[in-house]
């Protein structure tokens, strides 16, 4: 019943039995519910309702065309094909927006850690049993049992450490260049309209060969390098779309500002981490803290909080804490709500491939700026005054400097969004 879909990417995809029936079970369906993008966006809508699930099923289909599998025993392509189906199961609602929220609040949340600590560790009731989606339990170990037997524990614990990039091939599910970040950048670039040769993804996975011996990378077929390339000014082109979107930018500072006041006022626990984002939404219209309520009803309306232009800061974006600290010293400084987010530059990083001719190249250089912003639920639009104080208390917070605007505003590159 699972063992077969329709792909935009790759056309028909066709799973074995021992996959299909773990794409059955809750843990794999509640992507369906989660979105891929990090909110419903009103700059990009054709990626407003993407679903994990779609890419999930992209990755293990990518997992499916790797030449090294030849070089797998029946063991080593059940952990390779699981890892790739379960690399994102443990995700927030909306993507990793939630995911930062609970690290704005200090948690420490990471969902690739706490895959693993509710796998193998039994860090919430029932471990990899957990209620996971709809009432019913993630149905993992049952799974694992059905493939493994008594060997059902160290399956899981080998899906996971490739999961997280360990293992003799983690690196192609969680690595410098992998089959994740493969489906991810030509999937979204899909759904965006971009244009690109729609045959590189499946290329690029059909050109790893092998696993280099000691860091374990990918190795790729030396013909590959320009699908390499390729793939790279894809991903910058996605990347100048996703994060220099202004409306977008302050949708995220709305659901995480509510969430934060949520999780302060105990409405969140860390426990709802696997809320799906319709029930995530619900949960925070129907708070009882009238700030939450709001700000989430005026995000569903469109009604957007008023925003800062956005700034590139130089060097490395501060932790969550930090900026949350940021925002509350602000807000008293401002006599206003205010709260701000930073995003890392991703257009941009060094990578390293390993080639079958025995050569190993670097691309990209490390990024030294980040994106920088601060809205507000005042309807009342920032000042230019408010703006040099706000971008004077960053570089003080902060330790930065400002490089240039996001977008230059011909008429006053200190106009306010809205």
């Amino acid at each position: 019943m699972w063992n077969s879909f329709v792909d935009p990417l790759y056309g028909r995809v066709q799973l074995g039995d021992a996959l299909a029936s773990l794409v059955a079970k809750p843990l794999v369906q509640r992507l369906r519910h989660v979105r891929l993008s990090n909110i419903d966006s009103i700059d990009i809508p054709s990626i407003a309702n993407l679903s994990r699930f779609e890419h999930v099923l992209g990755v293990a289909h990518l997992a499916g065309q790797l030449s090294l599998r030849n070089r797998l025993d029946r063991r080593e392509l059940l952990v390779l094909d699981a890892a790739a189906l379960l690399h994102d199961w443990a995700i927030t609602s909306f993507g990793h927006l939630v995911e930062e929220a609970l690290q704005y609040v200090g948690t420490g949340f990471d969902h690739e850690k706490r895959l693993e600590d509710i796998t193998l560790r039994q860090a919430e009731i029932l471990g990899a049993d957990l209620q996971i989606f709809a009432g019913r339990e993630a149905g993992l170990r049952t799974w694992a049992r059905s493939a493994a037997g008594q060997d059902e524990q160290k399956l899981l614990q080998d899906i996971m450490e490739h999961i997280d990039g360990k293992g003799r091939f983690g690196r192609v599910i969680s690595g410098d260049i992998d089959i994740d970040n493969i489906d991810n950048v030509f999937r979204m670039a899909f759904h965006m309209g971009l244009q690109f040769d729609r045959t590189i993804p499946l290329r690029l996975a059909k050109s790893i060969v092998d696993v280099e011996p000691e860091a374990r990378e990918p190795v790729f077929r030396a013909e590959a390098e320009g699908d390499i390339h390729a793939w790279r000014e894809v991903r910058r082109q996605v990347y100048d779309h996703l994060m220099l979107a202004e409306r977008d930018f302050v949708g995220k500072i709305m659901i995480l500002s509510a969430t934060v006041q949520a999780f302060r006022a105990r409405e969140i626990l860390l426990v709802d981490w696997k809320i799906v984002d319709h029930d995530f939404l619900v949960r925070l219209t129907e708070s009882e803290t009238k700030e939450v309520r709001d700000t989430i009803e005026r995000w569903l309306a469109g009604e957007l909080w008023v925003c800062t232009p956005i700034y590139w800061l130089k060097g490395a974006r501060p932790s969550y804490p930090q900026l949350l600290k940021f925002s509350e010293d602000l807000s008293h400084r401002l006599d206003r709500y205010c709260f701000a987010y930073g995003i890392k530059e991703k257009r941009e990083r060094v990578i390293s491939a390993h080639f079958d001719d025995g050569r190993q190249k670097t691309f990209g250089e490390k990024p030294d700026q980040w994106l920088f912003g601060v809205a507000s639920s005042s309807k009342r639009s920032f000042t230019a005054k408010e703006v040099r104080v706000i971008l004077e208390f960053a570089c003080e917070s902060f330790g930065t400097s400002i490089i240039q605007p996001a977008h230059k505003s011909e008429e006053n590159e200190q106009a306010c969004l809205f």
